[in-house]
Formats: structure tokens, C-alpha cells, sequence
């Protein structure tokens, strides 16, 4: 980790008709940094996490990337997301190609890498989980667990700055969420920035250096994951009591 600030909300707001769903949100992440944002259903998490990556268009506040603000034109958040990666709960896999051609159409059609250049980064990279023999197949022919996996390294194809993860194993069944959670930790070990929305307290608790508690839309309190669950906040108390 570093003191390098890498990306940060500054008062985000998310309205939609009769909710707000994102109340003025701050949360500074820096570079290294595995920051877990945890809390009840409902509570914002996500909707916040797809404001981080333009997903949502903020209704108030800023995202800053390396301190400068996110334009709105639609050419520089395709910019931004290049730099910003997110991963799915539901994979989002293009079903009509395959694994291979999943991984590499991003970094070809952006120019980021030419076709054999990425290709070749895409087989190491389904060679590092496990999945090199996939690489002709489709995402039909894979598990749950596997098709996350993939889904995580074609976001990591593009060289990414941060990873955002939108409750990545929630949509596995129980026996798959290991290998994903696997690979997680060892980006998280090799320095990745990664902001995490998820449910597995356990898992935070882990590989976090930060957790973020979030509630009806707002940030209740950050802190290391052994003091955040030990907190002297009856809400936040409350809420651990019911899941650990």
C-alpha cells in the first residue's frame, strides 16, 4: 500500500424516485489498498460501487481518479473504465464467444494490445487459474466458479489500476466460492486495488485492509476489519452479531 490516493468519492449522492440510495458518501482509496464495503441488504453498497465506475450517474457529488474529477462525456468514462475494472455478480460473459475471445476483444478493440500480443496474455492468464484447456469453450460449458474466474481475468486482460468486485460469489453455488475467493486474495497479495462490496464477513475480515460499513445509503464507520466488527456502534454490532 502506498499514501497515493488513487481513486476517491467526495459526497456522492444517488437519488432515484422517492429513495436515496447513496447519502454523501467520502471514501478515499489508495493504491494497494483492499478496501471491503459490508452492510445490510439494501443499504446502498452496490449502487455506490456502480457510481464508482459511472455505471450510475451520479446525481451529487464527484468520483476522482488520480485527483482529477470524472468527465461526463461518454469517451472519457470509456477512458476511465479502462483504468477502472468491475466484476459482476452474474459474470456478464458474452455467451456467443468464446473463453478466449472473451478475454482478448477488450484489450484489442481499445488498441490496448494487438491480437496476438493479447492472445498470448489471455492464455497465461487462464493458465494461472487453472483454465487453459478452456480456452476454446464457451461460457455455457463452464461452472458457476469457473466463469467467475474468467470473468476476473478479463478484467485483469486490461491492466487495470482497480478492480471493483460486486458481490463476485454471490451467485455460486457454496462449493465454488473458494476458487474465486482464491484468486481474490492472491491479486490482494500482489497489490491490486480492489474495492470489494460483498456478504462474506469471513472473507473481509481476511484479505481486507479496510472494511467500510454502509447503511440506508450512508458510511456508518471505516476501520481494520478486527476493530470495525468489534465496534462500539449498536447498529454495526448488531448487524455482526447476526452474521458471524
Amino acid at each position: 500500500m502506498s499514501n497515493e490516493i488513487i481513486l476517491e468519492a467526495r459526497d456522492l449522492v444517488k437519488e432515484f424516485p422517492a429513495l436515496r440510495a447513496v447519502d454523501e458518501v467520502s471514501l478515499p482509496v489508495h493504491r494497494g489498498e483492499a478496501v471491503f464495503i459490508v452492510g445490510p441488504s439494501g443499504s446502498g453498497k452496490s449502487t455506490f460501487l456502480r457510481c464508482l465506475n459511472m455505471l450510475e450517474t451520479p446525481t451529487g457529488g464527484e468520483v476522482l481518479f488520480h485527483g482529477k474529477a470524472i468527465a461526463g462525456s461518454s469517451a472519457s468514462i470509456n477512458h476511465y473504465r479502462c483504468k477502472v475494472g468491475m466484476v459482476f455478480q452474474h459474470f456478464n460473459l458474452f455467451p456467443h464467444l468464446t473463453i478466449l475471445q472473451n478475454i482478448t476483444l477488450a484489450p484489442v478493440k481499445t488498441g490496448l494490445l494487438p491480437e496476438k500480443k493479447a492472445v498470448a496474455e489471455a492464455i497465461e492468464l487462464l493458465e494461472r487459474i487453472g483454465l487453459a484447456d478452456k480456452a476454446k469453450a464457451y461460457p455455457m460449458q463452464l461452472s458457476g466458479g469457473q466463469k467467475q474466474r474468467v470473468a476476473i481475468v478479463r478484467a485483469c486482460a486490461m491492466h487495470p489500476e482497480v478492480l471493483l468486485f460486486d458481490e463476485p460469489t454471490s451467485a455460486l453455488d457454496p462449493e465454488m466460492v473458494g476458487e474465486v475467493q482464491n484468486l481474490m486474495k492472491e491479486l490482494a497479495a500482489e497489490g491490486m486495488t480492489m474495492v470489494v462490496v460483498t456478504h462474506e464477513i469471513g472473507f473481509a475480515a481476511e484479505v481486507a485492509d479496510w472494511m467500510v460499513f454502509m447503511d440506508r445509503g450512508k458510511i456508518l464507520e471505516t476501520g481494520k476489519p478486527a476493530v470495525l466488527m468489534n465496534s462500539v456502534n449498536p447498529r454495526i454490532r448488531d448487524f455482526f452479531s447476526k452474521v458471524i
